[in-house]
């Protein structure tokens, strides 16, 4: 014949199973929280270098437009050849400086 046994309180294991799966549970949650966090800042890298190079190409566009024109109005008219140098180095600064200040900003960002 069988025995009843009394319940004597000294059996942990469903309690530590418990405890052990929330604490996986956390574990794992905490881990897709930083895959979170990693993709995010790499898709804001990602948005930066494509700003920058972005910006890098349209002043360059521009620096080569005015030197093009440079050229031509040089040969209309070569009196003005001081003046028209200080325009275009003038854009080009400016050009390097709107470029630098973007970087600068995205740095910060």
């Amino acid at each position: 014949m069988s025995e009843l046994q009394s319940y004597r309180g000294d059996d942990y294991f469903p309690r530590d199973a418990r405890r052990a799966s929330r604490a996986i549970s956390r574990h794992q949650a905490g881990a897709q929280v930083r895959t979170s966090q990693i993709d995010a800042d790499t898709d804001v890298a990602i948005a930066k270098m494509d700003a920058g190079t972005a910006a890098t190409g349209v002043a360059s566009a521009a620096v080569l437009k005015v030197a093009r024109l440079h050229e031509q109005l040089e040969l209309m008219a070569p009196s003005a050849s001081t003046r028209l140098n200080y325009l275009g180095e003038s854009h080009m600064m400016f050009m390097g400086e709107s470029v630098t200040d973007l970087h600068r900003d995205l740095r910060r960002r």
